[in-house]
């Protein structure tokens, strides 16, 4: 586990800057909205109770790697829906600008 963490920290496409830190939320959410597009092009969203269990399991396995990204799941898993969001996407050299340097909104952890 620690071997595969340590590959991802520091693969070779992965922003140099950014090689050997931590995964930040817009790295996560990246990575859930990639996962949830291509489960959608392989038509797994067509089986609700797999689709839901998968949002559960990304739920809790993203929290291993930043535990504020458990609440964009949903919000992420939605985001590939919309192809206007793929294109973007892909026109802006697979970059999610709207993401990159966001961190954790006050109102996605409602306190109480």
């Amino acid at each position: 586990y620690r071997a595969l963490k340590f590959q991802a920290y520091f693969a070779p496409k992965r922003d140099q800057t950014r090689q050997g830190q931590r995964f930040q939320l817009d790295d996560c959410r990246t990575w859930m909205r990639l996962m949830f597009w291509s489960a959608r092009e392989e038509g797994l969203d067509k089986f609700p109770m797999f689709w839901n269990w998968f949002l559960e399991f990304i739920s809790f396995y993203i929290d291993i790697y930043q535990m504020t990204a458990p609440p964009y799941v949903k919000r992420d898993a939605a985001w590939s829906i919309k192809k206007d969001n793929i294109e973007k996407y892909l026109s802006d050299n697979k970059l999610m600008r709207d993401i990159i340097g966001v961190g954790p909104l006050p109102e996605d952890f409602p306190q109480g």
